[in-house]
C-alpha cells in the first residue's frame, strides 16, 4: 500500500491562501469595528446634542425678570438684565448647568461662535450672580449718554473665546436667536433680529433658536413665562 503526500510547492501555495484569507478576515473585522464605533459616535453625539439642546429649553423658560439699578457714579444706569441679539443671549436664570445647587441665580451667556470659515458653534458660559455692583461688571464695560436723545449708550461686554465655556451645538452652517414681539394697537406679533426692551414690554413673548446644517434646519421655540409680569 502505498500513500501520496503533499508536495512543498502544495504547501505553500495552501499557506499562501490561507494567509489570504486570514489578512481578508481580520482587515474586514477592522473596518467592521471601525464603522462600528463612528456609529455609536455618531449617535453618542446626537444623543449629547438633544440632552444640551433640552438644556437650553430649560434654562432660558426659567428667565428670571431682573431690573438692575446701579449706583456707580461711572455706569448709573436702570435696566432689566436682557442682552437679546441674533448672535447673543445673556439673562438670568433660575436653572444653570454647573451651579444647580447654587441658592442664588445664574447668569446665562450665549454665543454664538464663527469657529471656521462660514462654520458656527452656540457656546454658553454660566457666572453665579452676588451682588448688583458685580453683575454690572458683568455685564457693561462702560454706559454713555447721548447728548442728542439723551438716551443712554450701552456697551455690552464681549464673549472671550478664551475663557472657560461650553459648546452646546457644533458645525453649524448657521444660527440665531429671534424674539417674538408683541402686537401692539391691533396688531399681531411680530418675530424681531434683536430685542429692545422698554418699561411696557421688557421682555418678549417668546424666544426662538433656528439653525441650518448640513442642508438640514431646525428650531427650537420658547416660551418667556417672564414677559407677563411685565404687563
Amino acid at each position: 500500500m502505498s500513500s501520496k503526500g503533499f508536495t512543498l510547492l502544495e504547501l505553500l501555495i495552501g499557506i499562501t491562501l490561507l494567509a489570504l484569507l486570514m489578512a481578508a478576515l481580520v482587515v474586514g473585522l477592522h473596518v467592521g469595528v471601525r464603522a462600528w464605533e463612528q456609529g455609536e459616535t455618531r449617535l453618542r453625539k446626537a444623543h449629547g446634542e438633544e440632552e444640551r439642546a433640552d438644556f437650553l429649553v430649560r434654562q432660558v423658560a426659567s428667565l428670571v425678570p431682573y431690573e438692575l439699578v446701579s449706583t456707580d457714579p461711572e455706569m448709573q444706569v436702570r435696566l432689566p438684565v436682557l442682552q437679546a441679539a441674533p448672535r447673543r443671549l445673556r439673562f438670568l436664570s433660575s436653572y444653570g448647568s454647573r451651579y444647580r445647587n447654587h441658592s442664588g441665580l445664574v447668569l446665562a451667556d450665549y454665543a454664538v461662535l464663527e469657529t471656521a470659515p462660514r462654520q458656527f458653534t452656540l457656546a454658553l458660559r454660566e457666572k453665579p450672580v452676588r451682588d448688583d455692583a458685580t453683575l454690572l461688571r458683568q455685564l457693561l464695560l462702560r454706559v454713555e449718554r447721548n447728548p442728542e436723545t439723551g438716551q443712554n449708550v450701552l456697551t455690552y461686554r464681549p464673549f472671550t473665546e478664551g475663557e472657560d465655556f461650553l459648546a452646546l451645538m457644533g458645525e453649524l452652517d448657521s444660527v440665531q436667536f429671534e424674539y417674538l414681539s408683541p402686537g401692539v394697537e391691533g396688531s399681531a406679533p411680530a418675530w424681531v433680529a434683536e430685542w429692545v426692551s422698554k418699561p411696557e414690554s421688557p421682555y418678549p413673548v417668546a424666544i426662538r433658536l433656528r439653525w441650518r446644517r448640513g442642508g438640514k434646519t431646525g428650531e427650537e421655540l420658547i416660551p418667556v413665562p417672564a414677559h407677563f409680569l411685565g404687563e
